[in-house]
């Protein structure tokens, strides 16, 4: 009894997030189906974990991913775990942050990443891997920032990245009308709409790769 009350406890004072449980997404680029993945969120004693198993066909090739990003009670990044499979091989990526420094072991050696210029937070935001990107809308609001540093260990890349309120991205026409955007122009141009109210993701935009993430609903 004593356990489940301090788990309580201790789950009470994570900042807000989507509810625990599971959301899948369809993947298009240009136009056309490439494959989908699914989020699976879940509090913890140590504050949240995100995981993800993403599948997709695009080319003619048919690729895999999965991923799991450990969230502290702050929803500051603890750890960061991918494993991705393109065709006919398998690359594995880690991600360990301690004060202003996230450092990466891969399979191909390892690399570190120090805070960006007026940022104060790390966010993981992998490549085409989602899971990082599903809760950043609950970050930002956490953390009451306009900028961060993003990590991608896909890439082997880090940056400091700030939100773009100038950017009026076009409502896509599938998004709930409560949805708001949260927009960023460089290094790479996404949008991302979602529920003010949940937290939740409904679509991710990326025109520089004519991709798509859209949340699959009950109707």
């Amino acid at each position: 009894m004593m356990l489940a009350l301090v788990f309580v406890l201790a789950a009470a004072t994570v900042p807000a997030t989507p509810a625990d449980g599971a959301y899948t997404y369809s993947v298009s680029i240009g136009g056309a189906s490439a494959g989908k993945t699914t989020i699976q969120l879940t509090h913890t004693p140590a504050g949240v974990q995100v995981t993800e198993s993403a599948s997709a066909s695009y080319g003619g090739a048919d690729f895999a991913g999965s991923a799991t990003l450990n969230l502290d009670g702050t929803l500051a990044p603890a750890s960061y775990m991918a494993v991705y499979r393109p065709p006919g091989h398998t690359v594995h990526a880690a991600l360990a942050f301690k004060g202003n420094t996230a450092t990466e072991t891969a399979d191909n050696g390892s690399m570190s990443y120090t805070l960006g210029a007026n940022t104060k937070n790390f966010a993981v935001l992998d490549g085409t891997m989602f899971a990082g990107f599903f809760i950043l809308p609950a970050q930002l609001r956490a953390w009451n920032t306009q900028s961060f540093t993003g990590v991608s260990p896909m890439f082997g890349r880090g940056a400091a990245i700030a939100l773009d309120a100038a950017l009026k991205a076009d409502r896509p026409k599938d998004v709930p009308a409560a949805d708001v955007p949260l927009s960023v122009s460089d290094p790479v141009e996404f949008t991302l709409w979602y529920d003010p109210a949940t937290l939740v993701v409904d679509e991710l935009v990326v025109p520089q790769q004519d991709a798509i993430y859209a949340r699959l609903r009950a109707r």
